[in-house]
């Protein structure tokens, strides 16, 4: 691998807000910091905010931001935990990151320990658990699970589905260019991608709702 993949998640979803960096080598996603970004009026941590994404871009960093408007993942790429494609986003994320911490991949350093996602004990913020099908599902904490959490998920999110993962991209969407080694820019095209099939289903759906008689739609609800 020529390139390893910078990222920085930033996570708006909560009263804590905070920002994750990490590098991903195509093995290992090694976590450098996390920050908590201030609290407060926007206006005094918004700017700020901005201004260092638009550097982290420059520099090279694909950056993933958690915000349901866009005021400012406009300036990245935008990513809803909650948004549920089949099971929740951020259950597929959960899934990653322990399955990067079992194989021994994520590496998060003494000092950011705190931001380390522990499950599988009872009193843990993440409990792994199973419905009454045998299911797997995880019970959450959702009074401490803060956005330091929501910011390493998402880069995790990002080390998981980026173009550097060749079988990712074959099994999803074919090779759509295979001269373009540049991970940042096959990343974003990825997740566009991806955001544009989820686009066609939901037009698909609405189509077939607008096709049905009143009395069908009471059916359907």
């Amino acid at each position: 691998m020529s390139e390893h993949l910078k990222i920085m998640g930033v996570s708006l979803m909560s009263t804590k807000k905070h920002k994750a960096y990490a590098v991903f080598n195509g093995e290992q996603l090694v976590f450098t910091n996390v920050v908590t970004i201030a609290t407060g009026m926007s206006s005094t941590w918004k700017k700020p905010l901005i201004e260092e994404i638009q550097q982290k871009k420059a520099d090279g960093f694909a950056v993933i931001i958690e915000e349901k408007t866009d005021l400012v993942a406009q300036y990245g790429t935008q990513y809803l935990l909650e948004d549920i494609e089949g099971k929740s986003n951020l259950y597929d994320a959960l899934d990653w990151y322990f399955a990067l911490q079992d194989m021994g991949n994520l590496i998060m350093p003494t000092e950011l320990g705190a931001y380390q996602i522990r499950s599988g004990l009872e009193g843990q913020r993440i409990e792994k658990k199973q419905d009454d099908k045998g299911r797997p599902y995880y019970d959450i904490d959702w009074n401490s699970f803060h956005g330091g959490y929501r910011a390493v998920l998402l880069c995790v999110v990002a080390a998981m589905t980026e173009p550097l993962s060749e079988r990712f991209i074959e099994a999803m969407f074919g090779d759509p260019v295979p001269d373009d080694y540049n991970p940042v820019r096959r990343w974003t095209k990825l997740i566009a991608g991806r955001d544009l099939e989820k686009g066609k289903r939901l037009e698909a759906e609405r189509e077939e709702l607008a096709a049905k008689t009143p009395i069908e739609r009471g059916k359907s609800t």
